[in-house]
C-alpha cells in the first residue's frame, strides 16, 4: 500500500541519526577562513590544492543550495560568504539550528580537535535526543603520550632500548584502563580509529610474539612525541591499539550493551595512502574478531563494492554511506549508493554526515543524501526491485533504526510511534497515507473514536465505522458540530451564545492510537480533532489550534522550541456501599495504609493493576518514564514522556483514558479530582515546559508570572481546584512566585529553560492552560520583561511581608474562579494572543459552570465531579 508521493515524503522528512560526526565551530572562529577555509565543506583537499576545489562539479552544486540556505541571490562564492557572515552574527544558532533541522541524535568524534570548536553536549539544544560520543582510540594514545613525556624523563633512543620497558608498560595500562572506562561509560557508544591516515589498514591481526618489535615502535614514537598531542604513527604500535581495543569489546560483549569499532575507510586528505584506505585489507581481522562489530565509514568510496562485499558476507560488518555527501558529484552519490545495494543488506546500511566545524556540512549532506536515496529509491520501485512498502523500510533503517540498533541507542523519533504497537503512523506521512498504514498494521479495527474536547474539558467524540472514518480522511465527507459546543457545559446545557451554525472537525492522524484497557473485544481506535470553519481555514475558538499557534509563534520570532511533559495524578476509589439500601452512594480509598513512594502491604495489592496500565500504555507506544504512590489514599503518579506541546496534551488525554479505562475493567474509578479528601494533598496535573535555547528564559519567566493571576483561570479552571491551594500541601503556595526546586512555588525551576507548573489539575482543558503559559512567556520575550521576582528557595507564605517584599514576591494568587475569570477578563494581552472570542467564550463557560455546581451541595457537588473527571 502506499504511493511513490509517500515514499519520497517518508525520505525526505524523517528523523535521522548521524552515526558520524564531530563538533561544530564556536562563534569566534566560524568565519575564520584563514584557519578553517569554508571551501572545505566541499574537499578533503588541503593547501594550494584546494584552490581548486571551486572549479568542481561538487562545489559549484554546493554553492547553488547555500545561496537558498543564505537566502542570497548569488551564486558567487564571495557574496555567499559574505551573507553567511552576516547570519553567523546575527544568528549563529539559529543557522546551525535550520543545518541540522531532522537530526535526531548525533553520534560524535568529539576527539578530532579541542580547538575552537564548541563542547560535545553543547550540541544537544539542536536534536531530538541527546548526543552519544565516539572515541578515538588514537586520540586516547596520543593524550596518554603526552602526559607521559610532561611527566617522565624520556630516555634517548641510543641508551638502548630496556630503557623504555617501564614506560611502555605505565602506556600500555593506562590506555587499556581509558578504553575500558569508555567501554564503561553510557555515553559511549562507539570507538573509531584513523589508522587508515596513519599506517593503512593492513592491520596485522597478531604481532606473532615480537614484543621487542612493538617496544621498538613505541620507544620512536615516545622519543618523537613533542607538543601537546603528538601523533602516533608507527605501524607495530598502531597495529598494538587496534588489536587491544578490539581485544577489550570482544571481552565486554558479553556485559556490556554493544559498542562498534568504526574505521576511517577509503576517501581522505592528502596524508593517506590510497591503496592501504582499501577495506579489503581488514578482512582477516574482521574473521579474528567474529564479536566485534565493524563499521566501514565513508563509504569506503572509490572502494566501495569492495566494502560492500565485506558487509555483505560478514555479519558483525557495516557500511556507512557518509562523507561523500557532498565531496562528489550528484552522479557518483547515486552511483554509491547503487554500488551499496549491490550485494548489502539494507539493514547494514548507516547514515552519517562526517559534519565538522561547519554546520553547513551537516545540511548540505543531509540535503544530497536525501534526495540521492529518494532517486535511487523511486527509481529501484519503478523498475520492480522494491515494493513501496520495501523500500519506506528500508529507508527508514537506513536513516535511523539501523544506528538505533546497532549502538544499543533504543532510540524512536519523537514524530513516529511504531506501527506495530498499534498507536499510529508518521506524523509527516499524508493522513490517507497514515490511516493506510494504520490500517495495515492493525486489520482488526473497525471504529475510530474522533474526538474533541470543550472548555469544560469534558472529552466528547463520535464514532464512525472504518470506511466512513477513511471518507473524512480523504475530504469525501465533512463531519459539522454545532457551534453550541463553544458554550457548553458537560450535562449539555448552553450557557448563552447561538445554536445557529456549525464548524468541521478535521482529524489529526499523528494522534491515532487504538483504544486499550476497554475490553478485549473492542475493536476501536481514537484520534484528536482540530476545528474547521466552513471553508476549512482553523476555527480561532480551536483549543489545539490555540496551542499550535502560539508554539509556532516562539519558535518563528524568536526560534523558541517549547517541550511539554505531564504527571497524571489519580486517586483510585472505590464504590461505597449503602448497608442499608445496598446502592452505590459514594466513593472511597482502594487503600488508606499508602504514603508517598511508599511501598506498604495494601500498596502491593494494587501492584498489578499499576503493571496492567503500565503495558497497556506501552502497547499504544505511551512509555512511561516511571510511576509511584502519592501522598494521598489511593493516589498514584503516572510520568509521560516530553513532546511538542500538541502532542503532549494529545498523549495526556490517552494516558488518562487508558488509566480509567483498565481502573473500570476492576470496578474502579480513576479520577482527576483536585482534593478528594480535606485531610490529605490534593490531585495535580503538574506539567514540565521546556524552552530551547534557554537563552531567553528570564523574560519568559517574567511574562508567565506577570500574566500568573490570568492564567490560572486556565490551569486552576474548577471552584474545587482552589480547595487544593493551600500552603504547606505541595500544591505550590499561595504566592505568585517561583523557586528553584521549590516544590512550594507555582512554578519550580529545575534546570535552565525548564520549569515545573504546578497551579495546575485535571479540570483544565490543557490545550487552553498550557496555551495560556506560553502565550504568557511569549509575552514576556516579546517585551523584554525584566525579572524582577527573585529566586524564592521557601514557601512563601512562612515569609514576612518584609522577606516577600526583598524578593519582589508582591502578588497573591487567586483563592477562587470568579477571582481568576475577572483578572483574565481585564488582561488584553492574553485575549489579543489566545484570540478574543475563545478567552469571552470560555469565561462565559465557566461562569455558567460554576453557578450550576454550586447550586448543590458538597456531597453531591463531589460525586457529580468525581464521576466526569
Amino acid at each position: 500500500m502506499g504511493s511513490l508521493s509517500s515514499l519520497r515524503q517518508l525520505i525526505q522528512t524523517h528523523p535521522l541519526i548521524d552515526n558520524h560526526a564531530h563538533n561544530i565551530l564556536s562563534r569566534a572562529a566560524a568565519s575564520d577562513y584563514t584557519k578553517y577555509p569554508l571551501e572545505q565543506i566541499v574537499s578533503e583537499a588541503q593547501g594550494i590544492a584546494l584552490t581548486n576545489a571551486t572549479s568542481t562539479l561538487p562545489f559549484h552544486r554546493a554553492a547553488f543550495q547555500l545561496a537558498t540556505l543564505y537566502n542570497c541571490s548569488s551564486y558567487d562564492w564571495d557574496q555567499l560568504k559574505a551573507a553567511r557572515n552576516e547570519l553567523v552574527e546575527r544568528d549563529y544558532e539559529s543557522l546551525i539550528r535550520r543545518c541540522l533541522e531532522g537530526t535526531h541524535a548525533l553520534l560524535l568524534d568529539d576527539l578530532l580537535t579541542d580547538q575552537d570548536v564548541e563542547p560535545f553536549d553543547w550540541h544537544d539544544r539542536f536534536t531530538g535526543s541527546p548526543s552519544k560520543r565516539i572515541v578515538r582510540i588514537e586520540a586516547v594514545a596520543a593524550r596518554i603520550l603526552s602526559a607521559a613525556v610532561r611527566e617522565h624523563t624520556v630516555p634517548s633512543q641510543s641508551s638502548g632500548l630496556s630503557t623504555f620497558q617501564a614506560l611502555w608498560e605505565t602506556f600500555s595500562q593506562d590506555f587499556s584502563l581509558r578504553i575500558s572506562e569508555a567501554i564503561a561509560d553510557p555515553a559511549v557508544v562507539g570507538f573509531k580509529s584513523v589508522i587508515c591516515y596513519r599506517t593503512g589498514l593492513d592491520v596485522q591481526p597478531t604481532d606473532d610474539g615480537d614484543a621487542q618489535r612493538l617496544l621498538q615502535s613505541f620507544a620512536r614514537t615516545i622519543s618523537q612525541a613533542t607538543g601537546s598531542t603528538p601523533r602516533v604513527e608507527d605501524k607495530p604500535l598502531n597495529d598494538w591499539l587496534i588489536r587491544q581495543t578490539l581485544d577489550l569489546l570482544q571481552a565486554a560483549k558479553a556485559i556490556q550493551p554493544n559498542k562498534p569499532l568504526q574505521l576511517h575507510t577509503g576517501l581522505g586528505d592528502n596524508d593517506i595512502n590510497l591503496l592501504r584506505s582499501n577495506p579489503a585489507h581488514l578482512q582477516s581481522l574482521i574473521a579474528q574478531y567474529p564479536d566485534v562489530d565493524f563499521v566501514l565509514l565513508h563509504s569506503s568510496y572509490p572502494y566501495t563494492r569492495e566494502a560492500g562485499y565485506l558487509a555483505c558476507v560478514y555479519p558483525n560488518v557495516y557500511l556507512d554511506l557518509g562523507e561523500v555527501f557532498p565531496m562528489v558529484s550528484r552522479d557518483a552519490q547515486e552511483s554509491i549508493l547503487k554500488e551499496s545495494l549491490e550485494l548489502v543488506p539494507t539493514r547494514r546500511l548507516l547514515w552519517s554526515t562526517d559534519g565538522h566545524f561547519f554546520p553547513e556540512t551537516f545540511w548540505l549532506a543531509n540535503k544530497q543524501f536525501r534526495d540521492a536515496l529518494e532517486k535511487v529509491f523511486v527509481d529501484n520501485v519503478m523498475n520492480g526491485d522494491f515494493t513501496i512498502e520495501q523500500a519506506k523500510q528500508a529507508a527508514v533503517d537506513i536513516l535511523f533504526y539501523n544506528s538505533s540498533r546497532l549502538y544499543s541507542l533504543n532510540e524512536r523519533p519523537r514524530s513516529e510511534t511504531a506501527l506495530v504497537s498499534g498507536a499510529g503512523s508518521l506524523s509527516h506521512a499524508s493522513p490517507t497515507d497514515a490511516l493506510e498504514a494504520f490500517i495495515q498494521a492493525n486489520p482488526d479495527v473497525k471504529y475510530i473514536w474522533m474526538q474533541f474536547i470543550d472548555y469544560t474539558a469534558t472529552v466528547r467524540l463520535r464514532i464512525f465505522p472504518i470506511l466512513e472514518f477513511a471518507k473524512i480522511v480523504r475530504g469525501q465527507r465533512r463531519i459539522g458540530i454545532c457551534v453550541a459546543l463553544l458554550w457548553m457545559l458537560q450535562d449539555d446545557t448552553v450557557a448563552g451564545g447561538t445554536t445557529t451554525g456549525q464548524f468541521y472537525m478535521r482529524p489529526d492522524l499523528s494522534s491515532l492510537r487504538r483504544n486499550v484497557g476497554i475490553d478485549s473485544r473492542s475493536a476501536s481506535a481514537t484520534v484528536m480533532s482540530w476545528w474547521k470553519t466552513e471553508d476549512g481555514e482553523p476555527l480561532e475558538e480551536c483549543p489545539r489550534t490555540t496551542l499550535l499557534n502560539i508554539t509556532n509563534i516562539l519558535r518563528d520570532e524568536f526560534d523558541i522550541e517549547t517541550t511539554c511533559g505531564f504527571e497524571v495524578e489519580v486517586v483510585f476509589l472505590k464504590p461505597a456501599v449503602s448497608p442499608s439500601t445496598g446502592e452505590e452512594e459514594d466513593w472511597a480509598p482502594i487503600i488508606t495504609n499508602h504514603s508517598w513512594s511508599q511501598m506498604t502491604r495494601e500498596t502491593r495489592r494494587v501492584l498489578p493493576l499499576l503493571e496492567e496500565i503500565a503495558e497497556a500504555l506501552t502497547s499504544v507506544g505511551i512509555y512511561l518514564e516511571q510511576f509511584h504512590s502519592e501522598s494521598s489514599p489511593g493516589q498514584f503518579e503516572f510520568i509521560l514522556p516530553p513532546d511538542s506541546p500538541v502532542a503532549a496534551v494529545d498523549t495526556l488525554i490517552k494516558a488518562r483514558q487508558v488509566i480509567a479505562c483498565v481502573a473500570e475493567q476492576h470496578g474502579l474509578r480513576a479520577t482527576l479530582y483536585p482534593r478528594p479528601y480535606p485531610f490529605a494533598a490534593g490531585t495535580a496535573s503538574h506539567a514540565h515546559v521546556s524552552i530551547s535555547p534557554p537563552t531567553k528564559e528570564a523574560p519568559f519567566l517574567a511574562g508567565v508570572l506577570h500574566h500568573y493571576p490570568s492564567l490560572v483561570a486556565f490551569t486552576l479552571s474548577g471552584d474545587a481546584s482552589y480547595d487544593r491551594v493551600k500552603s504547606g500541601i505541595w500544591s505550590g503556595g499561595e504566592w505568585v512566585t517561583w523557586g528553584t526546586q521549590n516544590r512550594e512555588a507555582p512554578i519550580r525551576k529545575i534546570s535552565p529553560g525548564h520549569w515545573e507548573i504546578k497551579s495546575l489539575d485535571g479540570l483544565a482543558n490543557m490545550y487552553l492552560a498550557m496555551s495560556a503559559f506560553l502565550a504568557a512567556g511569549y509575552a514576556g520575550v516579546k517585551e523584554n520583561r525584566p525579572l524582577t521576582i527573585k529566586d524564592c528557595r521557601h514557601d512563601a507564605a512562612t515569609l514576612d511581608e518584609a522577606e516577600r517584599s526583598a524578593l519582589g514576591i508582591t502578588t497573591k494568587l487567586p483563592t477562587t474562579l470568579p477571582q481568576s475569570l475577572d483578572a483574565l477578563a481585564s488582561n488584553e494581552t492574553l485575549q489579543e494572543l489566545l484570540g478574543s472570542n475563545l478567552v469571552k467564550n470560555y469565561i462565559t463557560v465557566k461562569r455558567a459552570e460554576s453557578k450550576k455546581l454550586n447550586a448543590m451541595d458538597e456531597k453531591t457537588r463531589r460525586k457529580w465531579l468525581i464521576e466526569r473527571y
